[in-house]
C-alpha cells in the first residue's frame, strides 16, 4: 500500500465518476432491497438476542447445578415478585399470594418457584420484619439477558397482573433478570432517539463547517446509505444465528458506523476540494480524492475492524455481540465510503456544487511551526496532562449495579426501593451457599456441621443473615442448641435453688419449733411423775370420798330405816338448813344486843380477872386498889371469885360466838350440799364400784401417758437432730444447686451462640411436618445437597460484596474441616458471585481483546507507514489518551456525580478509541511522511499540519458528536459510554493529534520512520 495516491483506487474513482448514477442507484437499490426483504435489526435482536452471561462462569454453572440438585428446570434467570401492603399483609393478600404461586407454577415462562413464604419454617426468609412485604423467588425460562428470558419476564408480569390483585396491594417483579430486561427495554427505546439525535447533530456540524447544503449532503447521504445497508446485513446474519447480536450491537454499531461513514466521506470531500483548489477538473479531482484517501480509509476500516473483531475472543455476551457485528458493519461502511461519496461528488461537481470554500491551511501551518519551535515543551505539557488524568484511574471502581443504570424509574428499580424500605437490605438478591455430599445430610451430626458452616459464613464481613435448615429465620434454632437443654435444666435447678433458699427461713423456724417442742416434751416428761403422783392422790382421795359416800349412804339408810338415800338426805338437810337459818340470825341478833354489856363487864373486870395485873392497871391507882381488893377476895374464897366471874364471862360470850360460827358455816355447808348434789347428779346413778373402776383406768392411762411422753421426748430429740441435719443438708444442697445453676447457665451461654455453639436435633424432630416441609426448599430431595441463603448487609452489586463473596465458600469449608462433611463440595452462587465472576472474566476479556486489538492496529499502522517506531509511538499515545480520558470520566462520574462507571464503559471505550484514535494519528503521520519526502521532517510537519488540520479536526468532532449522541439514551451505561468515547475523541484530536504526536515526531526526527529512515517521494500528480 503506497503512500500518497494509489493508482488502483484512483481508477476506482474514475469509474465512479463515469458511472456516478449507476453507483448511486446501486447503493439505493441494495439498501431498499435489504430493508424490504430482511427484518429490521431490532426485530431480529428481540428474537435471537444472545446470552448475556458466559456459560463458563463458575457461578453460572453452580446456579444451574443448584436447579438440577433440587429437581428444578435449569435456569439462571432468577428474580423475585415483591408484594407490598402498607397496612400489613392481610388475608386477601395471602390469598392472592397463593393464587399467584399456582399461576406461576403453571406458566410456561417460569422454570421454577421457591415459595419460602408459604411454609412456616422458611417464611421468615421471605417476610419483611414489619409484616408489610413478602417476596417470591421466580426463575424465568431462558438464560439471563437472552431473548427467551426477556419474553419470560413480560409473561411473568402479565401473570402477576391477571391474578386478581387486591386494590391496596402493590406488586413488583424485580431482581437481576427483571433488571436486565428493563435495561434492554430502555435501550430499545433509546436506540431510535440516539440515531435521530446523532443524525441531527452531524447535520448541524456539517452545515456549520461547509455552509452549503450540497456539500453537507455528501456525507449525510453517505451515512444514510451506509447505515441502511449495514443494518439489514447484520440483521440477516444475526437472524440465521451466524453472528451473535443484542441491543448493544445496535447501539455500538450504529454509533461507530455513523461516525466512520461520516469521517470517510469528510476525508474524501476534503481531498476532493483540495484537488479542486489545485485546479483539477471534477473527474480528475474525484480520481485524485479516491487515490489519496482510499488507502487511509482502508487502513482506518481495517484498524476499526481489527479492534472490533478482537472482541470475538471474549466470553461476555455484550462484547461478542458488539465487536464482530460492528467490524462487519464498518467494512460495509468502507465499501460505501469508497464508492458513494466519489459518485455524489461527481454528480455535484458537474453542477458546480460542493466547491471548496476558503482554505484554513495557513492557520494550521502556523500552528505546526509553533510546535516545531517548542516541541519539547508541548510534549512535556501534553504528557503531564495525560499522565495526571490517567493517575485518577487509581481510584477507579467498576460499577456492576445494573439497577443504577436507569435514568428514569421503572418496575425493577421501584421494586428494589420497596425491598430496601421494608427489609432494610436487598433481600431479593441473596447469595446461595451450596454444600454437596455423597450421603444424606438429614441427620443430627451433619445438621450440626451445617450449622457450623452457617455460623462461620454469618461472620464474614458484609453478611447480614444466613438462612438454612438449621436457622430458617437467620438465627439458630433455639431447641437445636446443645446448650438449650442444659440451659433449661439450669433454669429449673435455679428455680429449685431459689425455692430452697426461700424455704430456708421456714426450715429454720421448723428447727426452732421442733426444738421448742422437744424442750416442752422434756419438761412434760419431767413433770409426768408429779402428774402420776397427783393422779394417785386424786384417785386415793376419790376413793376416800367414795368410801365416805358409802358410809354416809349406810348412815342415812340406818337413820331413816331405809326410807331415804344419800341424795334424799342431802335434799332434806339442805331444806333443814334453810329453816334453821332464820333462827340462827335471830340468835346472832340477840347476841349482838348483849354484847355492850359484855364489853362493859370486860372493861370493869377484865384487869381484875387476869392472873397478872396489866401495866395500865398498875399505873392507875383506882385500878390497882380494885385489883388488890379483888385479889384479897379471890384469895379469901380460895380462887372461886375469879373462876366464877370467868365462867360467867365465857358463858355469856358462847351464844354470840356460836351463832356467828353457825351462820358462817351455813353458807359453806349449803355449797357442800350443792356440790354433793351435783356430784350425785354427775354420778348418774353409777355405783362407787363403777367409779372406782373408772378411776383405776384413769390411773392406768396416766401411767401410759407418762411412758408415751418419755418416748415422745426421745423421738423429738431424734427429730431435732434430723431437722438440724436437714437444715445443714439443705444449705449444702442450695449451695450445690447454685453452683450447678451457674455452671449450666455458663455452659448454655457458651454453647447457645458464638463459635462454640453446639447443635443437637433429636431424630424424631426430623419427622416433624414443619421441618420436612421447610427442608424441601433447603435440602435437595435426595438429601445430598444443602442450600443456604446469604443476605448481604451491603449492596450486593457493590465492590464490598464482590470482594467478600469469595470468602463465603472458604469460610464454610474451614468450618467443616473437623466434621463428617470435611470432604463435601462447597460452592456459592448468586448475584454477587455472578458479578465477581463477570469482573474476573471482564479482566480476562479486556486483556485478551486489548492485546489482540493493539497488535492488530500496530500491524495495520506498520504496513501503512512502513515503520516500526511510528506505529508503536502512535499506539502508545492512543493508549495513554485512553487512560487519561478514562481517568477524567472517573473523576466526573464517580467523584463528582457519584455514580461509578459501568463495567462496560472501559472495554467498549477502549475498543472505539484504540481504533478511531489511531486512525487520526495514522492519517496525520501518513500525510507528514508523504510531505516530508524530499523536503525533510520540518517542512513535512508544517505542510502536513496545513493539509490535515482542518479535515481531521472536523472528522474528529463529528465522530465525537456521534458518540456524545449516545448520551441522549435513557440508560446510564450508554450515557457513560458516549461521554467517555466522545471526550476521548476530543482529547485525542485537541491534545494527542494536535500537540503530543507532532511534538514527539519532531523530537524523534527521521528515527520516527525506522527502519526506513528516508521516506520516498510519493507518486503525487
Amino acid at each position: 500500500m503506497a503512500h500518497g495516491s494509489s493508482r488502483a483506487f484512483a481508477r476506482v474513482g474514475t469509474f465512479t465518476h463515469r458511472h456516478a448514477w449507476l453507483v448511486v442507484g446501486f447503493w439505493i437499490v441494495v439498501a431498499a432491497v435489504l430493508n424490504v426483504s430482511v427484518p429490521q435489526l431490532e426485530t431480529t435482536v428481540s428474537q435471537t438476542s444472545a446470552d448475556f452471561l458466559p456459560q463458563s462462569l463458575p457461578a453460572n454453572q453452580y446456579l444451574e447445578e443448584m436447579s438440577r440438585d433440587f429437581d428444578a428446570p435449569v435456569s439462571n434467570a432468577v428474580s423475585s415478585v415483591v408484594l407490598i401492603n402498607d397496612d400489613g399483609i392481610g388475608a386477601d393478600d395471602e390469598a392472592y399470594y397463593k393464587r399467584l404461586v399456582t399461576r406461576l407454577l403453571d406458566s410456561e415462562d417460569v422454570a421454577y418457584v421457591l415459595d419460602f413464604a408459604g411454609h412456616p419454617i422458611t417464611r421468615e426468609a421471605a417476610a419483611s420484619p414489619d409484616g408489610k412485604a413478602l417476596t417470591l423467588l421466580v426463575a424465568a425460562e431462558g438464560s439471563v439477558g437472552s431473548t427467551r428470558a426477556h419474553h419470560a419476564t413480560q409473561g411473568i408480569r402479565a401473570e402477576i397482573d391477571e391474578a386478581d390483585k387486591p386494590a391496596d396491594l402493590q406488586t413488583y417483579y424485580t431482581g437481576p433478570t427483571a433488571t436486565l430486561a428493563d435495561l434492554f427495554t430502555a435501550i430499545d427505546v433509546s436506540l431510535l432517539i440516539i440515531t435521530l439525535v446523532s443524525i441531527g447533530l452531524i447535520t448541524l456540524i456539517l452545515f456549520a463547517v461547509y455552509r452549503r447544503f450540497s456539500t453537507a449532503a455528501v456525507p449525510l447521504i453517505s451515512l444514510g446509505i451506509g447505515l441502511a445497508v449495514a443494518r439489514p446485513v447484520i440483521s440477516f446474519l444475526g437472524g440465521h444465528e451466524w453472528l451473535p447480536v443484542s441491543n448493544f450491537t445496535i447501539a455500538i454499531m450504529t454509533a461507530l458506523v455513523l461516525g466512520a461513514v461520516t469521517d470517510y466521506a469528510i476525508f474524501t470531500l476534503s481531498s476532493y476540494q483540495e484537488a479542486r483548489r489545485q485546479g483539477l477538473p471534477v473527474g480528475d479531482a474525484v480520481a485524485s480524492a479516491s487515490g489519496r484517501t482510499a488507502p487511509i480509509l482502508v487502513a482506518s476500516a481495517l484498524t476499526i475492524a481489527a479492534a472490533c473483531t478482537s472482541m470475538a475472543f471474549t466470553s461476555i455476551g455484550m462484547f461478542r455481540t458488539a465487536g464482530p457485528p460492528t467490524a462487519i458493519a464498518v467494512l460495509i461502511a468502507l465499501a460505501v465510503a469508497l464508492t458513494l461519496p466519489p459518485a455524489l461528488l461527481s454528480l455535484a461537481g458537474r453542477r458546480g456544487l460542493a466547491e471548496p470554500g476558503p482554505s484554513s491551511e495557513k492557520r494550521w501551518r502556523r500552528r505546526g511551526a509553533r510546535i516545531i519551535r517548542h516541541a519539547g515543551a508541548y510534549a512535556a505539557v501534553s504528557l503531564l496532562l495525560l499522565l495526571s488524568c490517567a493517575a485518577i484511574l487509581l481510584t477507579h471502581q467498576r460499577n456492576w449495579d445494573e439497577s443504577s443504570m436507569f435514568v428514569h424509574a421503572n418496575e425493577s428499580t421501584l421494586g428494589y426501593d420497596a425491598v430496601y424500605k421494608h427489609f432494610g437490605a436487598n433481600a431479593i438478591a441473596p447469595e446461595y451457599l451450596l454444600i454437596r455430599s455423597d450421603h444424606d445430610l438429614r441427620n443430627t451430626a451433619d445438621l450440626a456441621a451445617l450449622e457450623l458452616a452457617a455460623d462461620a459464613v454469618s461472620r464474614v464481613d458484609g453478611v447480614r443473615t444466613v438462612r438454612s435448615i438449621t436457622r430458617p429465620d437467620g438465627k439458630p434454632l433455639t431447641e437445636s442448641a446443645a446448650g438449650y437443654v442444659p440451659g433449661q435444666v439450669g433454669d429449673q435447678l435455679g428455680d429449685a435453688s431459689k425455692q430452697l433458699g426461700d424455704a430456708r427461713p421456714d426450715l429454720q423456724r421448723l428447727a426452732s419449733g421442733v426444738g421448742e417442742l422437744t424442750d416442752g416434751a422434756d419438761e412434760a416428761s419431767a413433770r409426768m411423775p408429779e402428774l402420776v403422783d397427783g393422779t394417785d392422790q386424786v384417785v386415793s382421795m376419790a376413793t376416800g370420798v367414795l368410801d365416805s359416800m358409802e358410809s354416809a349412804e349406810r348412815f342415812v339408810d340406818a337413820a331413816t330405816g331405809g326410807k331415804s338415800d344419800l341424795a334424799g338426805a342431802a335434799d332434806e338437810l339442805r331444806t333443814g338448813l334453810d329453816r334453821v337459818a332464820p333462827i340462827v340470825r335471830d340468835l346472832r341478833k340477840a347476841a349482838d344486843a348483849a354484847q355492850p354489856a359484855l364489853d362493859g363487864f370486860d372493861e370493869l373486870f377484865g384487869p381484875l380477872l387476869q392472873s397478872r395485873s396489866p401495866a395500865s392497871c398498875s399505873a392507875d391507882p383506882a385500878c390497882a386498889t380494885a385489883r388488890a381488893a379483888f385479889d384479897q377476895l379471890n384469895k379469901a374464897t380460895g380462887g372461886k371469885a375469879r373462876r366464877t366471874l370467868n365462867g360467867l364471862r365465857d358463858a355469856a360470850g358462847v351464844p354470840a360466838q356460836a351463832s356467828r360460827r353457825v351462820e358462817a358455816s351455813m353458807a359453806p355447808l349449803r355449797e357442800l350440799l350443792g356440790s354433793l348434789q351435783s356430784l350425785l347428779g354427775e354420778l348418774d346413778g353409777r355405783s362407787p364400784d363403777e367409779i372406782r373402776s373408772d378411776l383405776a383406768r384413769l390411773k392406768t392411762g396416766v401411767g401410759e401417758l407418762s411412758t408415751g411422753m418419755t418416748r415422745l421426748s426421745d423421738g423429738l430429740h431424734q427429730v431435732q437432730d434430723g431437722t438440724e441435719q436437714l437444715t445443714t443438708l439443705t444449705d449444702k444442697l442450695h449451695d450445690g444447686l447454685r453452683l450447678a445453676t451457674d455452671y449450666l447457665s455458663d455452659m448454655s451461654a457458651a454453647t447457645s451462640s458464638g463459635a462454640g455453639r453446639g447443635f443437637y436435633l433429636p431424630p424424631e424432630a426430623m419427622e416433624n411436618p414443619r421441618f420436612v416441609e421447610g427442608a424441601r426448599l433447603l435440602i435437595s430431595p435426595d438429601g445430598t445437597t444443602a442450600r443456604m441463603m446469604v443476605t448481604w448487609g451491603v449492596n450486593p452489586y457493590g465492590p464490598e460484596a464482590l470482594d467478600r463473596v469469595r470468602d463465603l465458600a472458604p469460610a464454610a469449608k474451614a468450618a467443616l474441616a473437623e466434621t463428617g462433611l470435611k470432604d463435601a463440595e462447597v460452592t456459592n452462587t448468586g448475584l454477587a458471585s455472578l458479578s465477581a465472576d463477570m469482573d474476573d472474566q471482564l479482566v480476562r476479556d479486556l486483556l485478551v481483546f486489548g492485546l489482540v486489538a493493539i497488535a492488530a492496529v500496530t500491524v495495520v499502522l506498520a504496513v501503512l507507514l512502513r515503520s516500526i517506531v511510528a506505529p508503536l509511538v502512535l499506539v502508545v499515545t492512543v493508549i495513554l489518551s485512553f487512560a487519561a480520558v478514562l481517568g477524567l470520566s472517573t473523576l466526573v462520574w464517580q467523584h463528582i456525580i457519584g455514580i461509578p462507571l459501568d463495567w462496560s464503559v472501559a472495554p467498549v471505550s477502549f475498543m472505539a478509541l484504540i481504533a478511531v484514535g489511531a486512525d487520526y494519528s495514522m492519517l496525520f503521520a501518513s500525510r507528514i511522511r508523504e510531505e516530508s519526502a524530499g523536503r525533510g521532517m520540518m517542512s513535512g510537519m508544517i505542510r502536513g499540519f496545513g493539509s490535515t488540520g482542518s479535515v481531521i479536526t472536523t472528522a474528529g468532532v463529528v465522530f465525537a458528536i456521534t458518540m456524545f449522541a449516545l448520551m441522549s439514551g435513557t440508560t446510564l451505561n450508554l450515557v457513560q459510554i458516549g461521554f467517555t468515547i466522545g471526550l476521548g475523541l476530543l482529547l485525542d484530536i485537541l491534545v494527542v493529534r494536535s500537540f503530543l504526536v507532532p511534538a514527539t515526531m519532531v523530537l524523534l526526527g527521521d528515527a520516527m520512520w525506522w527502519p526506513n529512515r528516508k521516506p520516498r517521494h510519493a507518486s503525487v500528480d
